[in-house]
């Protein structure tokens, strides 16, 4: 991993830190940021391209023993995206564990996605919108999402809440809804942006099919009345049989 990419990550868990009180000091193994009764450190495997975050206590008198928090795999191919992601993930764990949670308020003031125009190209913000619209339940959801990345993660999101509706709308049962939400995905995947496209085959439809879905059959029956979508998830499906393009796509 590109040392500039690993210094994001760092800086951005530092800058919390040193609001706190922590600062920075170094030992054999490394730096590690810390204000005399706990320590928190980054550590980068390059054998197992993992990353790590580590805390430890700070006793007199004892050698300091660190802990794993959480960890990524990251390796050489990771992009700007992947260490926004691990940077927020890094920098709400630390905050977790020193109890200072950052706090929610700021979720009134992100403003929700707008549909734009009909005969506009569907992008991302506005096929959320539709979303949104169909399933409203998840509007907190998605203010939570830019505040904790920075900006929309479209792809976190709609994996657990597009997912998430595929389930609860079989589940429901009701063939007026379970028609709405395959229209909307059908609407997005054929006048959408490639992104938009993507976001639907993959992290909707082809990560609930490989799931273990009791609706396996229900969602691909609602598939063939779409053709050219049924068609992309069909042949996505054949692409994510090999281990290394689900790391990829999924």
């Amino acid at each position: 991993m590109d040392k500039q990419f690993y210094q994001v990550v760092t800086d951005g868990v530092f800058e919390v830190l040193k609001e706190k009180g922590y600062k920075l000091e170094t030992f054999e193994k490394g730096e590690y940021f810390a204000n005399g009764e706990k320590a928190f450190m980054i550590d980068y495997n390059d054998e197992k391209s993992l990353i790590s975050l580590k805390t430890a206590l700070l006793e007199e008198g004892e050698g300091v023993e660190f802990k794993e928090l959480s960890s990524w795999l990251m390796g050489e191919d990771a992009t700007e995206r992947d260490l926004l992601s691990v940077k927020n993930d890094f920098v709400d764990t630390t905050l977790e564990n020193i109890g200072a949670k950052q706090s929610v308020t700021g979720v009134k003031k992100v403003e929700m996605p707008s549909k734009k125009k009909k005969a506009d190209t569907i992008d991302i913000e506005s096929f959320a919108a539709r979303f949104l619209a169909v399933f409203p339940a998840h509007k907190d959801a998605y203010k939570q999402n830019i505040l904790k990345y920075g900006e929309f993660l479209y792809d976190d999101f709609f994996r657990n809440y597009g997912v998430q509706e595929i389930e609860n709308v079989m589940a429901e049962g009701n063939k007026r809804h379970i028609s709405k939400y395959f229209e909307l995905l059908n609407l997005g995947y054929t006048n959408g942006e490639q992104t938009v496209g993507s976001t639907i085959v993959y992290s909707i439809l082809c990560t609930s099919l490989l799931s273990e879905t009791a609706y396996k059959k229900q969602i691909e029956a609602q598939l063939e009345k779409h053709v050219y979508l049924y068609k992309a998830v069909r042949n996505a499906l054949e692409l994510l049989k090999s281990k290394k393009n689900r790391e990829k796509y999924l």
